[in-house]
């Protein structure tokens, strides 16, 4: 095997490669990256048996090949090499480097050994532009579970349909919803459904992290090829396969509110920059106190710390229905605030017990529901 690569091609690659490799001692071979030559170029492939990641990089392929190499090792030393072209030479399982006076050798393995990525066998395809996927799952994917505990909630639910695309995340605190309305607008142009029927997949929450990453700034178009367990993501010379999350996820629908006994129209700004007042005297609990006062048209909210002091702010808002007063997460509100692309919103309440919700006055195809901190 023998080529020659521009550095910089290459690092972003092995980047991308490299974060989907977690350490094994079991299986060493899953900690090397699999290089190898198909269609003229270099091919370079990671997995960590839950996900595989291929890439394809213009090269100048002199002799076709493969190997497998240490990843951690081949990334830090590309990643100080000066920005030229490199030349690689494998001979006796062993892979020689040669950038302008630099020459290294690292020791590899039979590419035979390394870990098959599946294939994803199956003509349903999606097809949609990268920037528009990657603005739906930032809508969402903060309200996603971290904890491995609960794998189905530690996840981005996307419900597929001919007429709309729905994401969905929550950590049982609060829930992202946010849709995409297929045959609206621009978006005729931007998704293709190939689906002979409506698709639900689970997928875990470190592909949605490594798929942002890799669609970066692009404003391309992005296949997604779904199986019965596994999901396929193509952005041309790069894929990304991933299992889905087994099992069902949770009836979200159950609890988003059907009516509301609490309306309030306010501004997105004005109640933002009174969170975060109120959040730097808030307890350990990170709890703000929200007070409606429908005869003044004021939202109240404040906090108190025994040890710091305390705060107390009003906005105005035009209010409708009962007053209430209700406990919330700061933090969690203004994770919900800043999805909300309009300044106008409206917040629904059904008492202090129960979810509330958070919601632009305009657009509908976002939504946040948030539950209080019960009072005890």
């Amino acid at each position: 095997m023998n080529f020659i690569c521009f550095k910089e091609n290459l690092k972003r690659n092995l980047d991308n490669a490299l974060r989907i490799i977690k350490y094994n001692s079991t299986l060493p071979i899953l900690n090397n990256f699999l290089l190898s030559t198909e269609k003229g170029m270099l091919k370079i492939s990671s997995t960590d048996l839950e996900i595989g990641f291929t890439s394809l990089i213009p090269s100048k392929i002199l002799k076709e090949g493969s190997i497998t190499v240490p990843a951690q090792l081949l990334s830090q030393f590309i990643n100080n090499l000066p920005n030229k072209n490199i030349n690689f030479e494998v001979k006796d399982f062993k892979l020689y480097l040669n950038c302008d006076n630099i020459k290294a050798s690292i020791n590899g393995l039979n590419a035979e050994d390394f870990q098959i990525i599946p294939k994803v066998k199956n003509d349903s395809v999606l097809t949609i532009n990268s920037k528009l996927f990657k603005n739906s799952l930032n809508y969402v994917i903060n309200s996603s579970a971290i904890s491995d505990a609960r794998p189905e909630i530690s996840s981005i639910y996307i419900k597929i349909n001919p007429d709309q695309l729905k994401f969905v995340a929550t950590d049982s605190f609060r829930l992202a919803h946010k849709t995409i309305f297929v045959l609206s607008g621009d978006n005729k142009e931007k998704i293709k459904i190939n689906f002979d029927q409506s698709r639900n997949i689970i997928l875990p929450l470190r592909t949605a992290g490594e798929l942002l990453r890799i669609l970066g700034d692009q404003n391309d178009n992005v296949k997604i090829i779904v199986d019965q367990n596994q999901v396929l993501f193509d952005f041309d010379n790069t894929q990304l396969i991933s299992r889905l999350v087994e099992g069902n996820y949770p009836d979200y629908e159950v609890i988003i509110p059907k009516s509301s006994e609490t309306k309030c129209y306010l501004s997105k700004n004005d109640l933002e920059e009174s969170i975060k007042l109120s959040g730097c005297f808030s307890s350990k609990l990170n709890d703000i106190t929200i007070k409606t006062n429908s005869e003044k048209s004021q939202m109240e909210i404040f906090s108190n710390n025994s040890e710091y002091g305390n705060h107390h702010g009003k906005i105005n808002s035009e209010i409708k229905g009962k007053d209430v007063t209700i406990v919330f997460n700061w933090r969690y509100f203004l994770d919900g605030l800043k999805n909300i692309d309009e300044n106008e919103l409206i917040l629904e309440f059904n008492g202090d017990q129960k979810p509330a919700v958070i919601k632009s006055v305009k657009n509908n195809d976002f939504f946040y529901i948030l539950m209080p901190i019960r009072n005890n």
